[in-house]
């Protein structure tokens, strides 16, 4: 037995091979997964729309018979694109002088004046479009709606007649979601603007005293039940 014999240390390199050896490696954290991708935000909606207005004239002998008239045609188209402050006519609300002249004698300019006073505040532009013989079409090539003044006014006087005439007023193009409708078509029935009282085509004039509201002849003589005719808004810009 060597009493003497020297005591050997392992170096500090063979420490540390025996440690990883060992399974030093295992005390390293866990690689951490990759984030998952942010989702993209959808696409801002469109601040604009621009649209073709089709109006499609079917008023005729065949789908109103009673009493059709000669020469039957509608007068210049004429409306408004503006918000929810304007109403130019309702259903059932009192005709202004501009729906009065332009139901019972198709002038435009006395309805393009009250749209023009609620120009810049509560409308964006007027809307014109040419008369037509009926049956027939007619197309307004572009009418632009912006998002603070989404909603539609148009309207043309059914002639010969009193005071009767057809449209849609304060029309959305846009959705439920606030997104611009790509294509709309609106049936349209006839309608008494309540300021003449002639019961024909060709009455004489006869004013309504008191006043009547704006209401709808749809099914009441001389018209039938079928429609006068459609517009149809057809989104272009898209």
């Amino acid at each position: 037995m060597l009493l003497n014999a020297p005591i050997r240390r392992p170096s500090l390199a063979t420490v540390l091979a025996a440690t990883l050896a060992c399974g030093g490696a295992g005390t390293e954290p866990a690689p951490r997964p990759d984030p998952e991708p942010e989702p993209e935000p959808p696409p801002a909606a469109a601040t604009t729309a621009t649209y073709r207005v089709v109006f499609e004239a079917t008023w005729s002998a065949s789908t109103h018979p009673t009493n059709f008239p000669g020469g039957a045609h509608f007068s210049p188209l004429i409306g408004a694109v503006h918000d929810e402050d304007a109403t130019f006519w309702a259903p059932e609300g009192a005709a202004t002088p501009g729906i009065e002249s332009m139901a019972e004698t198709g002038s435009t300019s006395a309805l393009t004046n009250e749209i023009q006073a609620e120009i810049p505040d509560n409308a964006l532009a007027v809307v014109n479009g040419s008369g037509i013989r009926s049956p027939g079409a007619r197309t307004i090539q572009a009418v632009t709606l912006r998002e603070d003044f989404p909603l539609v006014t148009l309207v043309t006087m059914i002639a010969p007649s009193p005071d009767w005439f057809v449209g849609v007023s304060g029309l959305s193009l846009r959705d439920a979601a606030g997104n611009w409708i790509e294509e709309l078509e609106v049936v349209l029935y006839p309608y008494d603007a309540g300021t003449d009282s002639g019961p024909s085509y060709n009455s004489a004039n006869d004013d309504t005293q008191p006043r009547e509201p704006i209401h709808s002849l749809r099914g009441v003589n001389p018209f039938s039940d079928e429609p006068i005719g459609t517009f149809t808004f057809t989104r272009t810009d898209a």
